[in-house]
């Protein structure tokens, strides 16, 4: 469903470099996919929360809100402008667009465990 609404397909993998603390995943969207990636943990209740927070960010079209320009080239000049204002507008757990992030995917673990596919349908689909 998601990947209908970003009109591209979505890939998921762990990224090592992620430390599960303070960034627990990330999303980055190009032309042509969704990627999300995700610290490594034992544990498929966290690794669901942190593939459902960067869905949620899709959902809530996250990626339309602006940050200055000029922020982005200044900050990271060898990588694309428009990469960098996707991945820095999610800084910070207490802004706004995190917190509806985190609610939206609490919505959508809730519904998932409610499903009586569960808890394979998460594991099916995400892998």
């Amino acid at each position: 469903m998601v990947e209908s609404i970003r009109n591209r397909p979505i890939t998921i993998d762990v990224a090592d470099g992620l430390n599960g603390g303070s960034v627990c995943g990330l999303w980055l969207s190009t032309d042509s996919k969704e990627i999300i990636l995700h610290a490594a943990t034992p544990s498929a209740l966290h690794r669901q929360q942190f593939v459902l927070h960067e869905l949620s960010h899709m959902v809530l079209r996250h990626d339309e809100v602006g940050i200055p320009k000029d922020y982005a080239s200044v900050l990271f000049p060898n990588v694309p402008e428009a990469m960098v204002m996707r991945v820095l507008m999610r800084s910070s757990f207490a802004d706004r667009l995190e917190a509806a992030a985190e609610t939206l995917a609490d919505l959508f673990a809730a519904a998932i465990r409610d499903s009586t596919l569960e808890p394979r349908s998460f594991e099916r689909v995400f892998g």
